[in-house]
This record gives C-alpha cells, structure tokens and sequence, in this order.
C-alpha cells in the first residue's frame, strides 16, 4: 500500500491547491497526486479489492461505489468511514 500511503501523504497538499491563492504553486503536486491515486487504484487497490468496475477510475470513485453497494459488510463500513474523512477535509465539504 505504498502508493496509497503516498497519495494520502500528498493528499493535504491538493487540498490547499484547490483553495487557490497563494497555495496556486501546489499545481504540479496536486497533478502528481491524482496520477499516483490512478495508479494506486489500479494496482493496490485492485489487489485487495479487485479489479475496479466501469468508472472507479480514482479511489475515491471506488470507495463511493463500494460505500453504497458492496456485498460486504465490512467493506461499505471501511468506505464510507474513509468518505466521511475525505469530506471533512475539502473546503467545500464535499469530496
């Protein structure tokens, strides 16, 4: 779970790039940082969780799919826990 690791590291950066002003220079961080979460969801997270279905092109994408429909319990719990944290951190509230 490195790349995830790292794209978590990274995630807080992209955050303060989306707020804008003098956070603007974070730019190629921010890209960085959605590349690496592309990734991660490709080879991590397919690994675990499997093969991402149409459209979980990032893991967040994955995360809202599996917190309203995965057949496993535990799996939607983890999702939408990890949601509830991504949305507190946007400045809009809203990941």
């Amino acid at each position: 779970m490195f790349l995830t690791c790292i794209t978590a590291l990274l995630y807080p950066i992209a955050i303060a790039y989306k707020r804008g002003g003098i956070f603007a220079p974070l730019k190629v961080l921010a890209l960085l940082t959605a590349v690496l979460d592309v990734i991660a969801n490709y080879t991590e997270w397919a690994l675990i969780f499997g093969w991402p279905e149409k459209g979980d092109h990032t893991i967040t994408q994955r995360l809202k799919r599996m917190a309203a429909s995965d057949a496993y319990e535990s799996r939607r719990r983890f999702a939408s826990a990890v949601l509830v944290a991504l949305d507190a951190a946007e400045p809009d509230g809203k990941h």
